[in-house]
């Protein structure tokens, strides 16, 4: 299925007055003012840039031998506003798991996330585009929904999906866990030791401060943002969180993972420099949903008539 889209280089308002500007400056002669008029037309449409979206767009991808799973502590204390700044930690979180995707671009990506339960956003693939969308698809359950934060939920999944690329024996297999470490309905943090045995390496990225910061979620029946307050006295005060890399050191040792406390995703790069210098690299030619530019068979006939006055005002000359 293929599908006609445009995707102008310049302004189409000021092609517009560039085009009559050309067009003002008339040639003599219908002939030559025909041509003229040709060579602008062609001038605007290839600005116009049009592109043919289709399902069978060819592209070499790079393809690693590596199995990623990333899990992705979505409660709502990952709304905390401490990250980088006073950024929230999820907004990070988003942005790392991009950086991660396009570094480690050809591994097949697990994606896992967990609130009051566990839930398996994505299962093993290579494109990078659901990946991509199933992360922007995460959001913090309100605060009326949400129950606390308990990380042991995760682990029997995350257990069952380092089995599963065990089991297939193709490729190295690599954890990214991404949490602030904060229990919050009195849980301690399991042992996660007896599930790490296959893991070839990783990180557990911590987020969030000491000093902790506000949350604030995004009330569907209010379409407002509202404060997350402490309700365990009155009068309510904002509720804090903040980072507990106790749980965090706990479960980077037991994964046997390195521990990076974000602040840019380019903290990832020397865990990331580590995991491709083991994997094999190979490259595949696929199809996929994307854009092709139709612009240069216009460019043919305006390369033609331009060559046409070339050659005419030389031999006028």
């Amino acid at each position: 299925m293929e599908k006609l889209t445009f995707n102008p280089i310049l302004p189409i308002w000021f092609m517009i007055i560039l085009c009559l500007g050309l067009l003002a400056i008339k040639r003599k002669g219908i002939i030559p003012y025909v041509r003229q008029i040709l060579i602008v037309i062609l001038l605007f449409v290839i600005n116009l840039r049009p592109m043919v979206i289709s399902d069978q767009v060819k592209v070499v991808r790079q393809k690693l031998n590596c199995y990623c799973v990333i899990v992705v502590d979505d409660t709502l204390s990952m709304m905390a506003e401490d990250y980088n700044g006073s950024n929230p930690r999820m907004e990070g979180a988003k942005a790392d798991i991009e950086y991660l995707t396009q570094q480690l671009a050809g591994a097949k990506f697990c994606l896992i996330d967990f609130n009051n339960d566990v839930n398996l956003l994505a299962p093993y693939t290579d494109d990078h585009h659901y990946i991509q969308n199933a992360v922007e698809a995460i959001k913090p359950l309100e605060d009326y929904h949400a129950t606390g934060t308990n990380i042991n939920v995760s682990k029997k999944l995350l257990g069952q999906m380092i089995d599963n690329a065990a089991m297939i024996g193709d490729g190295h297999i690599v954890v990214f866990f991404i949490t602030d470490g904060e229990n919050t309905d009195n849980h301690t943090l399991d042992s996660f030791k007896d599930i790490s045995t296959n893991i070839e390496g990783g990180a557990v990225m911590g987020y969030g401060t000491s000093k902790g910061g506000q949350m604030h979620y995004y009330d569907e029946f209010a379409e407002e943002w509202v404060l997350v307050e402490d309700k365990r006295s009155f009068p309510y005060e904002p509720a804090i969180s903040r980072i507990d890399e106790d749980n965090l050191k706990q479960l980077s040792s037991d994964l046997g993972l390195d521990y990076i406390h974000m602040e840019d995703p380019e903290d990832l790069d020397p865990v990331i420099e580590e995991i491709m210098d083991v994997l094999e690299k190979d490259t595949e030619e696929t199809t996929e949903y994307g854009y092709i530019d139709t612009y240069y068979w216009f460019v043919i006939p305006l390369a033609a008539l331009v060559a046409y006055e070339f050659i005419s005002v030389k031999r006028r000359a």
